[in-house]
């Protein structure tokens, strides 16, 4: 059995070990930027806020159908909603043709917002949000695991019933 060779220090690594590094720096990097801008704890907590807000106006007396094309701009176009207790998955656009749907049956009248924040903990481009909901006058409680890829939320987890 022979030794493995030893390079001596101040050596160059050759031009095959330069492909592969190379390549293998390219590859990392490409991965980084495929999985898009990490959002901290203060920008994550500013989303959740602008999308219960966007969520809240869609609801109330007198919104419109730029209120709804307003707050689907803030989900990614593979944007999905999970509920399992009201009815599993929806898509962004099953999502947002109910929301239309609901809109143009004058089923949004709210007079005050249905949604309030109450707290939130940072993660990784997720944030678990407990959010107060007013329903005919009584208030609950209900937790929410907001997922974001870049700056849009590109999954909503709902743990209530």
């Amino acid at each position: 059995m022979s030794a493995k060779p030893k390079l001596p220090l101040g050596s160059t690594i050759g031009g095959s070990m330069k492909i592969a590094l190379f390549a293998l720096i390219a590859f990392v990097a490409s991965h980084a930027q495929a999985m898009g801008q990490v959002l901290s704890a203060d920008e994550l907590q500013a989303r959740v806020v602008e999308i219960t807000d966007a969520q809240n106006r869609v609801m109330m007396r007198g919104s419109t159908a730029a209120d709804i094309d307003d707050l689907f701009s803030l989900y990614t176009p593979d944007f999905i909603y999970i509920h399992e207790a009201y009815g599993g998955a929806y898509t962004r656009d099953e999502l947002q043709a109910n929301t239309v749907r609901a809109l143009e049956a004058g089923r949004y009248d709210l007079t005050e917002p249905r949604y309030r924040v109450i707290s939130m903990i940072p993660g990784h481009n997720g944030i678990a949000v407990e959010r107060e909901e007013v329903s005919r006058g009584a208030a609950k409680r209900h937790l929410a695991v907001f997922e974001f890829r870049d700056d849009k939320v590109s999954r909503i987890i709902e743990y209530w019933r």
